[in-house]
């Protein structure tokens, strides 16, 4: 074969065409001529070449047609001469198989691919913007792939003889100059995500349509004007989340675990409301997922539009998933501006949302697995968020000043303020909302109007047994009980002043896991407002070292103190993983001593957040934990819609630009291997330890069978050589963590001394530790799961004292 242009000669049709598109940058429609045997055709497309070619002249310039009357020498002489690919012993990188042979395309499918992964990789940053990945893109393509190109090119012509090898490294070269072909621009990268199937076209939904004044050209004019919210395709995320990793192994494996322990309640799916729900789908695959809807500003809050634009977003997760609160396991539902989901209502905002629901609990997905096809349907089991959001969300009152403010209950304004435990005759029903529906009168009934959300097939709104510890005891009750008593300590019984308390809250020796946690100081007008200068987690660390601060300051059996232990038992119990009833009773209980004393020992009405809390031990019983569905994790989600809002200038559709970040995370997420729940670092290594022996002896193993490291982390915690873990063994015990034992990257064993402790001092509520740390036992093997929680802090008091105190109530 002979190339019309250069001359040059080729062994096939196949090297010539490639030499063409190569070399000369000849495409599927330029014009070809035929100079083979002096035939000087012309054609006008590269199909007509080849097929004249194919027809009139590969018969004769091909001897490998003739090879099969050569004897076999002679066949493997021609082969070498005339083939694509040299003989196996021209090739010294090649195996004995030819199967085994490098494979030119392979490695180029490779490189582009590993090429989308970093582009994903950058997308995924919170930070860069569209612009931002393709300058980063073009700026590695001009100054490090192209001069490697270059280089390579230059070599092929100068070093290299070999036609074929020639046209492969050109290949190459080319390939080197562009690294980021599938990827180029945001369409390219967007096609082969959905060619791959890690994404599917985002949907804009009409909220209104309506011919009024727009701006055009700096020109007001009339023409229509459409309000739109980005919903991105729950029904294929759930889809490929569940084909990712174990994730639906894993999901199956823990809804039969916990559904078969009947002890306690440590999940939603064992609380009544599940069973409740899922009562219709016996003998179907069926999962829980919840809903979070907040207000995100995405706006400067110092700059002259801080209240302009905020963003109104809905999150969704899956309570099974391992480690659900990580933001890895939170997802983007949909995105709606808040002054169109003020301005249009529920109903035209959330029914496109309420349909997909509904196709997920009706017909549900097909989940494929290396195990199978598996049918799985998905309800929803609660709408989470604080509560201004969820009475708006649900249709209720909108005002906690309003006569009928509790979604959960008709109890009016005058008598919450004497209701110190749930009463259930005024628990609001399905039957009682429909007739306040029908009497449509919101000053007697407290609700607008029925809501869309009841449209879902498993869900009602008066139904929805869903709290939020973060608003409404760390954020609100939190708040007005310390405000009172530390007024009362240092206003009107003056037992130490506000300086003292600052003094000793400032000088606190926190320990490294709070360290991050500390407050500002207190002021007198925080104070007098009931609202400290303090985040909710903030509150919650102030809290929680509060009686360490200044308990030996106040006299045993005082009044106001036994009110401030009822509240650190009362927030113990709510940070629980596990409830049983008994302790759900005693919840009930000293729920109801606090309320009665707030309003005796401070002479001030019950807040509607002190309402709210009689209702907690019944939502327990039907929805678990709260501390599962508390907002915490979801508006930490929203840091990364405001740092990404911050990266753009424009505003003009910004639901749809930022859905489509948060498509492409999600595209990510996909394509990295699932996160373990163990992290190791080689750099925590220990070279060798000095229980070696034990170790071996003790679990049956040799050295080379497990690794000792002084830190790791474990399903998002830290565990650190020198940090403290507690375990309830009939008595509270403690344990200081000398090494960690890792077996075959599977089992992780915790090597501690177990360390005296001196009794515990009810009026801190707190465990005093042997001042020297006397060790009991040493060493102690244990389980990582078999301790109570995460490492707690053991701190130096102002009494001289080391003490501790459990994050966990332990009856």
């Amino acid at each position: 074969m002979i190339c019309f242009i250069c001359k040059s000669k080729f062994s096939n049709l196949k090297n010539l065409v490639v030499h063409f598109k190569i070399f000369h940058l000849l495409k599927t429609n330029s014009t070809y001529e035929c100079v083979e045997e002096s035939c000087h055709q012309a054609f006008q497309c590269l199909n007509s070449f080849k097929r004249h070619i194919s027809t009139k002249h590969i018969c004769h310039n091909n001897p490998i047609d003739n090879v099969e009357n050569s004897n076999a020498n002679n066949y493997k002489n021609v082969k070498e001469k005339y083939l694509d690919t040299p003989t196996l012993d021209s090739q010294p990188n090649c195996s004995t198989k030819t199967s085994e042979c490098f494979d030119i395309d392979s490695a180029i499918n490779s490189l582009y691919k590993s090429a989308i992964t970093f582009i994903m990789s950058l997308h995924n940053n919170n930070n860069f913007t569209v612009k931002d990945v393709l300058k980063i893109q073009n700026g590695i393509i001009e100054n490090l792939t192209k001069p490697m190109a270059f280089m390579l090119t230059e070599l092929n012509k100068t070093q290299v003889e070999h036609s074929v090898i020639k046209l492969k490294l050109n290949k190459l070269s080319s390939v080197f100059s562009n690294p980021f072909q599938p990827c180029s621009t945001e369409y390219r990268l967007e096609k082969w995500l959905v060619q791959n199937q890690y994404v599917t076209h985002l949907q804009q939904f009409t909220i209104n349509n309506e011919i009024c004044n727009v701006q055009l050209m700096g020109e007001t004019i009339y023409d229509e004007k459409v309000t739109k919210g980005a919903l991105l395709p729950l029904n294929e995320q759930f889809k490929r989340y569940l084909e990712h990793g174990d994730n639906l192994n894993s999901f199956i494996n823990k809804l039969t675990l916990l559904k078969n322990d009947n002890s306690s309640i440590s999940h939603f799916v064992q609380g009544n409301l599940w069973r409740q729900k899922t009562s219709q789908y016996v003998g179907k695959l069926v999962f829980p997922f919840f809903l979070y809807m907040d207000d995100v500003e995405i706006n400067n809050p110092l700059g002259s539009h801080a209240m302009s634009q905020s963003i109104s977003a809905i999150y969704y997760s899956f309570p099974l998933a391992e480690n659900s609160s990580q933001l890895s396991n939170i997802f983007l539902a949909a995105l709606i501006k808040t002054i169109d989901y003020k301005k249009f209502g529920n109903e035209p905002c959330l029914t496109h949302l309420i349909q997909e629901i509904n196709v997920l609990e009706k017909e549900g997905i097909i989940v494929t697995t290396p195990s199978g096809e598996f049918h799985v349907h998905f309800i929803l089991g609660l709408i989470l968020g604080d509560n201004l959001g969820l009475n708006t969300m649900l249709d209720f009152s909108k005002s906690f000043s309003a006569n009928y403010y509790c979604r959960f209950c008709k109890a009016s304004k005058s008598e919450a303020l004497e209701l110190f435990v749930e009463n259930k005759q005024l628990l609001r029903t399905i039957n009682n909302y429909s007739n306040d529906i029908n009497t449509n009168d919101f000053k007697s009934t407290g609700i607008y109007q029925e809501s869309v959300l009841n449209q879902i097939y498993s869900f009602h709104v008066v139904t929805n047994y869903c709290v939020d510890v973060m608003h409404d005891i760390f954020e609100g009750i939190c708040h007005y009980d310390i405000c009172h008593v530390i007024f009362y300590y240092t206003q009107t019984v003056k037992l130490f002043s506000l300086e003292k308390l600052n003094n000793r809250k400032t000088t606190f020796h926190y320990g490294p896991i709070e360290v991050g946690n500390i407050s500002p100081e207190i002021t007198l007008l925080h104070l007098q407002n009931n609202h400290l200068k303090m985040s909710a987690r903030e509150v919650m660390t102030f809290i929680h070292f509060f009686p360490l601060m200044i308990g030996d300051l106040i006299p045993e059996d005082d009044e106001v103190w036994n009110f401030v232990i009822i509240l650190l038992k009362i927030v113990e119990l709510l940070l629980s993983y596990k409830f049983t009833e008994s302790s759900i009773i005693y919840l009930e209980q000293l729920i109801k001593d606090h309320n009665f004393l707030y309003s005796q020992l401070f002479n001030d009405r019950l807040k509607p957040k002190h309402h709210f809390l009689i209702h907690y031990p019944n939502i327990i019983r039907e929805s678990g934990p709260p501390r599962h569905f508390w907002c915490f994790r979801f508006e930490g989600k929203h840091k990364e819609i405001k740092m990404y809002a911050r990266s753009i200038t424009s505003r003009k559709n910004i639901t749809l630009t930022l859905a489509k970040k948060f498509q492409i995370k999600f595209a990510y997420l996909l394509m990295q291997p699932k996160k373990d729940d163990l992290v190791l670092n080689f750099k925590h290594k220990i070279k060798e330890s000095q229980f070696g022996k034990l170790i071996s002896d003790k679990y049956k193993i040799t050295p080379n069978q497990y690794e000792c490291y002084n830190k790791i982390e474990y399903k998002g915690t830290n565990y650190k050589e020198g940090y403290y873990l507690t375990r309830f063994i009939y008595e509270m015990c403690l344990f200081k963590i000398i090494e960690i034992i890792v077996i075959s990257n599977i089992k992780i064993i915790i090597l501690t001394k177990q360390i005296q402790l001196n009794g515990f001092h009810s009026h801190l509520e707190a465990y005093e530790v042997d001042f020297n740390e006397h060790i009991i036992l040493n060493p102690v093997f244990n389980e990582i799961n078999d301790f109570n929680g995460p490492p707690i802090n053991v701190v130096n008091t102002s009494i001289g004292k080391k003490m501790f105190r459990t994050k966990e109530y332990f009856m």
